[in-house]
């Protein structure tokens, strides 16, 4: 075997310890399996989602909110970087000597990659090509920038912008690297859209948990809650606020129909201001509300005209017997 292939076969032949960094970055455990280590790698994906997941329950469930929420800290923070160095190490400790040496001698694509990762443009600032870093870096900015203005589609123009660039740096941070070992450019191309869906796919499911269990965005459609809450209001309704502590009068807070109301055609969300507490006797008299005979200092039925109603002592859950 001649010296030129006995070099071909050592640069091909052997893992890149940035790729698997990268490849890492998508989902703990990946690098190592791509190193080889098939059993380490899939060992750590099932812990860390597992983990991930008792932690998760734990958040939610006020008696263990410290342990679930160091629990999410290991999960998104501790362990991901420790997989980081794990895979990266591992790779070397795989590769033979020579190929370390002859890779060292030259700018690293899954570096370069890495970084870009990160920050657009700074993968090109570590190939010293400074004029693509500087116009990725601005672009990158205003793009930032726009996505937080109030247009609607300025907004989704820089969703996408920042979209597409993403992709675009990425690849070309990649193929602008002057030596690479991969004989085509298969190996970037898969790794971006696997980057790219797993952020897509960790995203909508983040949103998804976020919403059933945390936090939901509503809007006004009524009138019925004014003059605190204006038409068109919008509004994020805190769901873990009830795991922590009782409802106190003045809340305002979202409910579903009861079954009654079910059958009365109602169907959407209600969204009310409570004034009165387990044990409470709620009367309105010509129009203005009485707690346990004192009269209420703010004019919940402003709006309303003057009509007489009384109920007898709320039940311990709040309905009205």
């Amino acid at each position: 075997m001649s010296q030129t292939e006995d070099r071909s076969e050592l640069l091909t032949n052997h893992k890149e310890p940035w790729l698997a960094v990268n490849l890492s970055k998508i989902l703990p455990g990946i690098g190592q399996i791509y190193a080889g280590k098939s059993i380490r790698g899939y060992t750590i994906i099932l812990t860390w989602l597992l983990l991930l997941t008792i932690g998760f329950l734990l958040l939610i469930n006020p008696g263990t909110l410290p342990i679930g929420g160091g629990l999410l800290i290991f999960c998104l923070v501790i362990l991901p970087i420790w997989n980081l160095f794990d895979a990266y190490y591992l790779v070397k400790k795989i590769n033979a000597r020579e190929f370390e040496s002859e890779r060292k001698q030259h700018k690293d694509p899954w570096l370069a990659v890495f970084l870009s990762s990160f920050i657009p443009g700074l993968g090109h600032a570590y190939l010293h090509q400074w004029l693509s870093a500087i116009i990725f870096i601005v672009v990158f900015i205003a793009a930032f920038v726009a996505a937080n203005l109030q247009n609607a589609t300025i907004v989704i123009i820089a969703k996408l912008l920042q979209f597409v660039l993403g992709f675009f740096i990425l690849y070309n941070v990649y193929v602008s690297t002057p030596v690479r070992r991969e004989r085509s450019h298969r190996t970037i191309l898969l790794f971006i859209m696997g980057i790219f869906g797993g952020a897509i796919l960790i995203s909508a499911t983040l949103a998804l948990l976020i919403r059933h269990f945390i936090a939901e965005t509503r809007y006004i459609p009524s009138g019925a809650m004014l003059p605190t809450l204006q038409i068109n209001d919008r509004l994020i309704i805190n769901k873990l606020i009830y795991r922590f502590s009782n409802p106190v009068r003045g809340d305002i807070v979202v409910f579903n129909p009861t079954a009654q109301l079910e059958k009365e055609k109602f169907k959407d969300a209600f969204i009310k201001r409570i004034i009165g507490l387990p044990g409470d006797r709620i009367d309105v008299k010509d129009g203005k509300v009485y707690i346990n005979g004192k009269v209420l200092t703010e004019k919940y039925l402003d709006e309303a005209p003057a009509y007489n109603w009384s109920s007898t002592a709320l039940t311990p859950d709040g309905i009205v017997p």
